[in-house]
């Protein structure tokens, strides 16, 4: 019989972003971050957490959709790193968290769709 464990959900953390990169997602662009966790430890082969945070379809490195998961996480970096709200676009603004650490917790961004409640992200409430 096949073991089946409990995912390790982790509603509040501290992390290090290590890396930020944009990929292409099975529904267009996605930011990936790489966390280095400080508080936990990870038990997957990386030792590491990752968040994708998509963009809009109509959205750019330099305009974004009002309202949209990546227009909720870029305000919460702004209340984090008051520097994010002069980036001339969403890779510079991200481009400032790697190297440091910050106080991530799950948070609704983006609007409900179809019946379906808004996913939740981790995304930084503050500096670590």
């Amino acid at each position: 019989m096949v073991e089946r464990k409990e995912s390790q959900g982790l509603d509040e953390f501290k992390a290090t972003v290590r890396a930020v990169e944009r990929e292409e997602g099975t529904n267009g662009p996605q930011y990936h971050f790489f966390l280095t966790p400080i508080d936990v430890k990870i038990q997957g082969k990386t030792g590491e957490l990752h968040e994708w945070i998509p963009m809009s379809k109509t959205s750019s490195e330099e305009q974004i959709a009002k309202g949209s998961v990546l227009d909720g996480f870029l305000r919460q970096l702004e209340i984090c790193l008051s520097e994010a709200k002069k980036a001339p676009t969403v890779a510079d603004a991200f481009a400032l968290m790697v190297g440091k650490a910050f106080k991530f917790q799950k948070m609704e961004l983006g609007r409900a769709y179809d019946g379906n409640p808004a996913r939740q992200y981790s995304v930084p409430v503050g500096l670590a």
